[in-house]
């Protein structure tokens, strides 16, 4: 009579993912795999997969577990941005074929956002009350940005029109259209709340 095989597991983990991504831009992430049952997986195959299923990059894992783990191998993969902007999904994949111990396959979805060739800069300044707001969140669509402790954030983007919207917790501000056709600086005078104001919170 046959005996039953256990198939041990394997978790994955996809990490240093870059927001965003303009069109045929090279990028890369980490991709790290642990073994249900501690076993070594380095030297592992690691492929990511695009939403048809080709193969867009591969790479193997490395023998040693990352800074701080016990037994996450990883491996650092280049991709390349396609020719069309859009949010795109794509899929981690571990081979354990080679492993001595039988382990499940094991995949993992994430996304990045691809935009249009970055061509201009846009200059944020934030002040409330004439004094500048630091660690302000910026987000123009896919874009994101800090301000820093001059209140200013830039980011280099596509051209386009956006709706500019920035956060920071016990202040309110206005959503600004902005349409990028140059370099531009824009500036956004943000108002004081209370801090126990219930609408004082991050709903972008």
């Amino acid at each position: 009579m046959e005996s039953d095989v256990t198939l041990h597991e394997v978790s994955l983990a996809v990490w240093d993912i870059t927001p965003t991504v303009a069109t045929g831009e090279r990028f890369a992430v980490k991709i790290g795999a642990k073994s249900s049952a501690g076993c070594a997986m380095g030297g592992c195959r690691i492929e990511v997969l695009d939403k048809a299923g080709a193969v867009a990059g591969s790479g193997r894992l490395g023998e040693a577990p990352w800074p701080g783990t016990d037994a996450l191998f990883w491996a650092e993969v280049e991709l390349r941005a396609p020719a069309e902007p859009g949010l795109i999904t794509l899929a981690a994949r571990v081979d354990t074929a080679a492993m001595d111990e039988p382990h499940e396959g094991a995949s993992s979805p994430f996304s990045v956002s691809v935009v249009g060739k970055r061509e201009h800069t846009l200059t944020v300044k934030v002040h409330a009350a004439g004094a500048p707001v630091e660690e302000a969140y910026v987000r123009l669509g896919a874009y994101r940005a800090t301000t820093n402790a001059a209140g200013v954030a830039t980011v280099t983007m596509a051209k386009g029109r956006y709706e500019l919207v920035v956060w920071k917790a016990g202040y309110d501000t206005p959503v600004t259209p902005v349409m990028i056709e140059a370099d531009a600086i824009v500036q956004i005078e943000a108002r004081a709340v209370p801090e126990d104001d219930p609408d004082s919170r991050w709903t972008a």
